[in-house]
């Protein structure tokens, strides 16, 4: 499969800002981490539980007791990407 000058454009631009915003997190100038509610309110509870059983994404939980769940919003972000450009099928068979 061939890509389109344009899609080639897109996915060297995703992959620029996807880097960028990394390299930002590693250097603690943007926060990285979303709440497990905002992250239920951005894309969607079932979204976000279907990723997660799927092992697409990770929760991090606290190291104290009741601490909240948070997940990575780049990671969160990425596999919403990839759903939408239809490059990762989610279709779960029964």
């Amino acid at each position: 499969m061939e890509l389109s000058l344009f899609e080639e454009k897109q996915l060297r631009i995703d992959a620029g800002t996807m880097g960028a915003e990394i390299a930002l997190k590693k250097l603690g100038l943007i926060r990285d981490e979303i709440s497990q509610n905002e992250a239920f309110r951005l894309f969607t509870r079932a979204k976000v539980e279907t990723w997660r059983n799927l092992g697409l994404i990770d929760r991090n939980t606290g190291t104290k007791p009741n601490s909240p769940h948070t997940y990575s919003r780049i990671e969160l972000e990425t596999i919403k990407k990839l759903e939408d450009k239809r490059k990762l099928n989610l279709r779960i068979s029964k």
